[in-house]
This record gives structure tokens, sequence and C-alpha cells, in this order.
């Protein structure tokens, strides 16, 4: 069991090492802040990256929260709404690989979302402490917000009670010239 752990420790890791692929369709930053017109885009399709400066890290973001998802990198809950729009943009992953360091963030630290369209600029609001049946963190805000989230405490083995769950809201949007694709 715990090489079958160690590997995909490894797998996670490396997640937030490598570069992720190229987009296998345009990512959704829509602007102006719009709701995408791919709001229905298959699981596991590369989206874009999640990079978090303070901790010097820069996660691929796939569609859906499958395992499949989320031993790749982040995953994008397919019912929230895309980074750039006007709603709720809900992001998840594990704390024993992606986010191992997530415990470091505080409030005002930066997040940026980035697409072939656009990187979305974050700074985070709130950082709190639910249980891991509460899906208050799921429903509809009523003004664009980055929610993401991670099992707690981070340094348990095993499942975990509790989950991590930080807010962000936007302060810019960075429209790229020269898109990707």
């Amino acid at each position: 069991m715990a090489g079958w752990n160690g590997y995909w420790y490894t797998v996670g890791w490396m997640a937030v090492k490598r570069d992720a692929p190229a987009p296998s369709s345009p990512p959704a930053a829509s602007l102006p802040a719009e709701r995408s017109a791919q709001k229905d885009a298959p699981l596991g399709v590369y989206l874009g990256e999640l990079a978090i400066p303070k901790l010097g890290a820069a996660i691929p973001v796939y569609e859906g929260v499958r395992e499949q998802e989320l031993r790749r990198g982040v995953g994008h809950y397919p019912a929230s709404d895309w980074p750039g729009g006007r709603g709720h943009v809900v992001l998840s992953g594990h704390r024993d690989t992606v986010f191992r360091r997530f415990g470091e963030l505080e409030i005002g630290d930066a997040l940026i979302i980035r697409t072939d369209r656009a990187a979305i600029h974050y700074r985070i609001v709130n950082i709190r402490i639910v249980d891991d049946d509460d899906r208050t963190v799921l429903v509809e805000k009523a003004r664009p917000t980055l929610t993401v989230t991670t099992c707690y405490p981070f340094r348990l083995i095993g499942r975990a009670p509790k989950r991590c769950i930080v807010t962000a809201r936007p302060v810019r949007v960075d429209a790229l010239a020269f898109p990707r694709g």
C-alpha cells in the first residue's frame, strides 16, 4: 500500500513541476466577463493552469473532479462557472500532492488562473475549515468568486474529515494579445 501511495504522491508532485500540455480545445476565459459557450467541456480536458506565486507553483487545471483529473493536477467543478466569468469558479486538488503546501497561504495572497486567452488574477479574501459534507462552498455567489478546496488536516494520513476552503476575488484580467490555438 505504501508503494501505491508513493506512486500517486510522485505523480501529483510531477503535475506541479512539469509543463502542462497544450489545450485540446480552447479554454474558456471569456472576455469580456461572460459565461463561456464551452460550459459543457468534456471531462479530462486541459483548461489552463492555477499559479500560486507564493508557493512557486503552476498546476495544470482539468475539467472534472474525478480521480483521473485530480491525479494529474487541479480539477474544475463542471457545474461551476469558467474563470473570467461573472459567477462562481470552483477548483479542487489533493492536499498530499498538488496542494501539499496549501497551509502556507494567507489572506491577501495571489492566485492566477491562466488559459490560452487570459490570465485572471485573484486575491485571497477568506480561508476557512468546514466539514467534509459541507456543500455550501459550491453554491452560486452574488459576485465573481474563485473557491479552491482541498482536504484537511493537511498532514493527516488517510481520509480527512474536513476541507480547507480558500475564497478569492478577481482583481485583474490580462487578455492575451496572441492566444494559442
